[in-house]
This record gives structure tokens, sequence and C-alpha cells, in this order.
């Protein structure tokens, strides 16, 4: 484990609080637990380690919730590799090298990889699949941030989603579960854009 990490886990620097996805300055209406903020009372801040907007349930903090403060992430706000700000959490979009090829989009916090997910879209067949979500730091919301940025690429209005098979374990249930995935699960939707960029078609 690098140094970086190591002082991200113990929260120095900023406590490596909770994040949640937030499109442009929508304000949350509910914490994490599902408190009504309007009632529970709410209260923003700074937080300095993602270079991010915190927010604070009051109902939680007063309960001692270690779910009390998490961060605002805005899931279309996303860097290629080479513009992506070193400090900070940011969302760094790698793009495939063929149409409907596997591409990446992870999310840094100062410039190091702390969680990744790779998927395929297809604009002209209107198809995405994730292939695969990975973190290396568990419960604080990347994963679902993710997700939430790979459906700004291309919006589940729009676009039919799937992912491949999925590991049948609880957390990985959990996971899916609570992030409303609006696609198939665990059944692969791929189009022929994507079968012939990894190789399962000839390219013809």
């Amino acid at each position: 484990m690098s140094d970086q990490r190591r002082d991200l886990e113990r929260g120095m620097y900023g406590r490596a609080v909770p994040v949640r996805p937030a499109p442009g300055d929508r304000s949350p209406t509910e914490c994490p637990r599902g408190h009504n903020l309007a009632i529970a009372t709410v209260r923003s801040g700074y937080h300095h380690r993602y270079g991010l907007t915190a927010i604070t349930c009051g109902a939680c903090h007063a309960l001692g919730d270690p779910l009390a403060t998490w961060c605002l992430v805005d899931p279309a706000r996303q860097y290629d590799a080479g513009t992506a700000p070193s400090s900070g959490l940011v969302l760094v979009r790698t793009p495939p090298p063929l149409r409907g090829g596997v591409g990446q989009l992870s999310l840094r916090i100062d410039g190091e990889t702390q969680a990744d997910v790779d998927l395929a879209i297809c604009g002209p067949c209107k198809r995405g699949v994730i292939e695969h979500v990975r973190t290396d730091i568990p419960r604080r919301g990347y994963g679902r941030v993710l997700i939430a940025a790979a459906l700004a690429l291309a919006a589940p209005t729009e676009y039919l989603w799937s992912t491949t098979r999925i590991a049948d374990d609880p957390v990985t249930r959990a996971f899916w579960a609570g992030i409303s995935w609006p696609g198939k699960l665990g059944t692969t939707d791929y189009c022929t854009d994507m079968d012939r960029a990894a190789g399962r078609l000839p390219d013809w």
C-alpha cells in the first residue's frame, strides 16, 4: 500500500468521507441514511482533500453517525487523462481505441487511482456495458459515483445498459441493489461493434 493511500485511509489532510453523485449544482434532499434534510437540518462546507462541497446531516451528526458528512461529486464533470487536475478528487475518462471497445472511467484522489470501471459504449447502437467495477477503498461510494459517471456518458433513457456476469456474493449484490441500476444485471447485451472490437467477430 502506498503512503498516499495509507494517509487517505487514516484521514490525514482531510478525513476520507463518503461521496455521492450529485449532477450539476443540485442540492440533496436526503442524507445517505435517508433523513429528510429539511427536517434533520443540514450544513455545508468544503472538503480540502477532495476539493469538493461537503454536506453534513444534522440528525446523523447528533447521533454520532460516521456517515453524517459526505461530499457531492458531479458525475458529468470528467477529465481526459492529460488534462486531469493532480489534486483533489476527480473523474478521469480513458476512451477505447475502437468504436464499441472497452474504455475506462477512474476516480482519482491527488492523482492516484482509488477506483475504476471498465465499460463499452456504442453510440450508433445505443448500448452500454459495464464490464468490471473495482475499488481499493470499499464503502466510500466511489463505485456508486463511477456508475453515475458512466450513465452520464450515455443516458439510460436513450441507451440500453447491461453488465457482464456479476459475482454472487452479498457485497456485490448489495452494491448493485443500492444504486438503482437501470439496465440488465448479469446479462450482457453486446452489439456487433462491441463484438468486433473484442475480436469476437471478424473485422469486415
